[in-house]
């Protein structure tokens, strides 16, 4: 059957099922049809789940243009799970490459960033302090993609101290009304050796006869060689805050003055140009999940209950076994899988500490490792995934268009009824998440050669790397509800 075919199966079927569900069966003309060909059921199956810690969850800025490009900073305190810290690394260098008076002064260097109005943590306004250092090793642009919440890298000197005071309430009211164009920013000095060293290289440049080594100014690897780059850590806070990493009001500045002129800049941006990523860590002692010390390992926490933890990369995992089995049993021939709806009900979300928006259902293989689509042209491993990935896409089959269906990080992931990522999207009335798979278990319903039936996947969350959410729910409250239809016997 044609994708299209299935869909519309899939609405009259979900039809079907509201009629199935009334009191009385009644046709539309007022009496009981007395030879019913087909008959519509309704299953609930149970999914077991386990906490996973994955190994390396993608931090880094300015890869994927659909993708948030944000510096996070600072540390709260969660009940559940634990402290959570983040801090950022990044290069920085000069678009504007003009030259400038060689009898230039510096005056001081001001690092501004620019609030993307992202919180997480308590809704107060007290001040959370951090530090400023360089690098102490160059982080790699073509490496970019490599990058992740436990990436460390060697710092060097101390180049400043920091107090912000951000204001979770009214950053949260200038979401909610769109007002986002309103610039919030700070502006913390820092170390004039540092700045100096900056200044000279400008200086370097600007005289009237550089050498090559004088160029290195305009050369972005030779300037990162130089000039590594900066990290801001965190020393005290009750919250993480983010930054737009790629906002023009998010820079370094140097002013200067010159034999005959006062208040210059001169600055240097963090740009798509450079490489930075944020480092995100997590102290769970006496939480929950304090046992939970090895990648890829599946953990029961006492209390029952499940997490997602963006940012951390304490996420849950799903085995689909129960539905599986089923299919497997085959009790049921030339079944119709009218609606398939995963659901996680009575979702614990504090007050202030907002759940993830959006959980993507992604694929797992059996060793607890993300399943990765396999991009090499040539290869039988890649044809073998067009082959996989061809069958579940529910939009089409053909295999010249399947690669571009492949997420960011080539990761296999459950497509929804409407060829999209299936999401499953928080009801905050509610308390619970939920979305619609049906085409994904009518495949998996559909036993064909080469097509493998997924059985374990893992609740990924949106902007996993650029924020910190988190949301808590009981094992019990998870459930996959299908609607089936089956043609009576005798038939």
């Amino acid at each position: 059957m044609s994708w299209r075919g299935k869909l519309i199966a899939g609405i009259l079927g979900i039809v079907a099922v509201a009629v199935w569900s009334c009191k009385d069966e009644a046709t539309f003309l007022g009496f009981r049809n007395p030879t019913p060909k087909f008959e519509t059921r309704y299953i609930e199956f149970p999914v077991e789940s386990s906490v996973l810690w994955l190994d390396s969850l993608r931090t880094s800025n300015y890869i994927f243009n659909n993708e948030t490009n944000r510096f996070l900073l600072g540390k709260y305190q969660d009940d559940q799970l634990g402290e959570v810290s983040a801090s950022f690394y990044t290069q920085y260098f000069g678009l504007a490459l003009g030259k400038i008076d060689p009898n230039s002064v510096l005056d001081s260097v001001v690092l501004q960033l620019r609030y993307d109005l992202y919180t997480y943590g308590t809704i107060s306004t007290n001040p959370q302090t951090f530090e400023v250092y360089e690098l102490g090793k160059t982080i790699s642009r073509t490496a970019s993609q490599y990058y992740f919440n436990k990436t460390n890298v060697p710092l060097g000197d101390l180049i400043g101290t920091g107090t912000i005071f951000p204001n979770p309430i009214l950053f949260k009211n200038k979401l909610d009304s769109g007002k986002t164009s309103e610039v919030f920013k700070v502006r913390i000095r820092l170390d004039q050796a540092f700045g100096q060293r900056l200044f000279n290289t400008v200086l370097r440049w600007s005289s009237s006869n550089p050498t090559y080594e004088d160029s290195a100014f305009i050369r972005p690897n030779d300037f990162f060689r130089i000039h590594k780059g900066i990290a801001l850590k965190p020393v005290w806070g009750d919250k993480i805050v983010g930054f737009h990493a790629s906002d023009t009001e998010s820079k370094l500045i140097l002013h200067y003055h010159n034999p005959t002129t006062d208040s210059l800049q001169y600055t240097f941006v963090f740009s798509s140009f450079v490489a930075s990523f944020n480092e995100i860590k997590s102290n769970r002692a006496g939480t929950d999940v304090q046992m939970v010390n090895q990648y890829f390992t599946d953990y029961d926490p006492p209390s029952g209950m499940r997490y997602v933890q963006n940012g951390v990369g304490l996420f849950t995992k799903l085995d689909l076994s129960a539905f599986v089995n089923f299919l497997e049993a085959d009790t049921i021939p030339n079944m119709a899988i009218n609606a398939a709806q995963l659901i996680i009900e009575n979702v614990e979300a504090p007050e202030n500490l907002s759940p993830p928006k959006e959980l993507f259902v992604r694929v797992l293989d059996p060793d607890n490792r993300l399943r990765k689509f396999n991009r090499q042209k040539t290869s039988a491993a890649r044809t073998r995934d067009q082959k996989i990935l061809a069958k579940y896409n529910n939009l089409a089959r053909t295999l010249d268009v399947d690669v571009s269906r492949v997420n960011n990080d080539s990761i296999f992931t459950v497509f929804s009824d409407f060829g999209t990522y299936l999401s499953l999207n928080y009801n905050p009335t509610s308390s619970s998440y939920q979305g619609f798979l049906t085409l994904f278990a009518q495949e998996m319903a559909i036993e064909e050669p080469d097509k493998p039936r997924f059985r374990h996947f893992i609740l990924y969350p949106l902007n996993a790397g650029k924020t910190v959410n988190r949301v808590a729910f009981h094992k019990n409250n998870i459930k996959l509800r299908v609607y089936y239809t089956r043609p009576l016997t005798g038939i």
